[in-house]
C-alpha cells in the first residue's frame, strides 16, 4: 500500500464530540484532531459494533499515530461534501486530503448516526 493511500485509509478511519449538526461537519472535525496528533479523539468518533475498553481505544490510537507521524506527509484534510443517503441516520461525507508535494486524493468516508452522534463507520 502506497504512503498516499495509507495516509487516506488512516484519514478515513481515524476521527470528539461534532461541533457542527451534520456528518460533514463530524467528519471535519474527527479529521481536525488527527491532523492535531489528538488520535484518542479521532478513535472517538469510530463506529465500532463491539464497544472497545478504554485500554483498547487507546492502544488503537497509539497504533494510528505511529502509522500517521511514520508517514507524515499530509498536509491537511478538508470535507468537500456530504451526501445523506438515510436522513438522520447514514450519510457519505467526501473529503480531500492534501498532501505536502501538492498533490490530492478525494475519498469517501461513510458516516452513521448513534445516539445522536454522527461516526465514521469502520465495519468492525
Amino acid at each position: 500500500m502506497g504512503k498516499k493511500n495509507l495516509y487516506a485509509l488512516l484519514g478515513g478511519l481515524l476521527l470528539t464530540a461534532c461541533s457542527g449538526n451534520g456528518a460533514g461537519d463530524a467528519l471535519q472535525d474527527y479529521l481536525d484532531a488527527m491532523q492535531n496528533k489528538d488520535y484518542v479523539a479521532f478513535v472517538d468518533g469510530m463506529n465500532f459494533k463491539k464497544q472497545p475498553t478504554q485500554e483498547q481505544k487507546e492502544q488503537f490510537a497509539a497504533l494510528i499515530g505511529e502509522k500517521a507521524e511514520k508517514n507524515g506527509n499530509v498536509e491537511e484534510y478538508n470535507v468537500v461534501g456530504d451526501s445523506v443517503i438515510v436522513e438522520d441516520s447514514l450519510a457519505i461525507v467526501t473529503y480531500e486530503v492534501v498532501y505536502k508535494d501538492g498533490s490530492k486524493d478525494l475519498e469517501k468516508q461513510p458516516m452513521v448516526k448513534k445516539d445522536g452522534k454522527w461516526l465514521m463507520e469502520i465495519g468492525k
